[in-house]
Parts: structure tokens; sequence; C-alpha cells
């Protein structure tokens, strides 16, 4: 038994070094300044979604405080 699971561990280890050379190689060929740029614009793109979906519900939230009577000031940028 132990020597089937010394083959089992060698070949995974032989395996992982294989794919860890294969990503190491694919990084070390990246431009690193077009994946901050990339990365940055994604980042912008992200922040304005989330930032979109939170103004619209608190919008929302303001519509139906109104519509239940509730006389509250509008949301405020800060």
């Amino acid at each position: 038994m132990p020597d089937k699971i010394a083959s089992a561990v060698g070949y995974c280890t032989s395996g992982s070094l294989i794919c860890w050379g294969g990503i190491a190689r694919w990084m070390h060929d990246l431009d690193w300044n077009l994946v901050a740029v990339v990365g940055g614009f994604i980042i912008g793109l992200l922040t304005f979604f989330v930032n979109f979906y939170f103004k619209r519900r608190q919008t929302r939230a303001y519509e139906a405080a109104l519509e239940r009577g509730y006389v509250t000031p509008p949301p405020q940028e800060k």
C-alpha cells in the first residue's frame, strides 16, 4: 500500500509542477501595464454599477416613504 501512495504522490507532484510551469510562463509573458489598465477599467465599471444600484435603491425607498405619507427631506450627497 505505501508504494501506491508514493506513486500517487509522485504523479500528483509531477503534474502540479508541469501545470505550475505553464502558469508561470504565461504570467511571465503578460504585459503588466496592460493588466493594470484593464483591471482599473473593470474596477471603475464595477464601482459605477454598484453605485448606480444603491442610488436607485435609495431613490425607491424615498419614493415609497413619500407614498406612505412620511415627509422626509430628500437624500443628500455627502
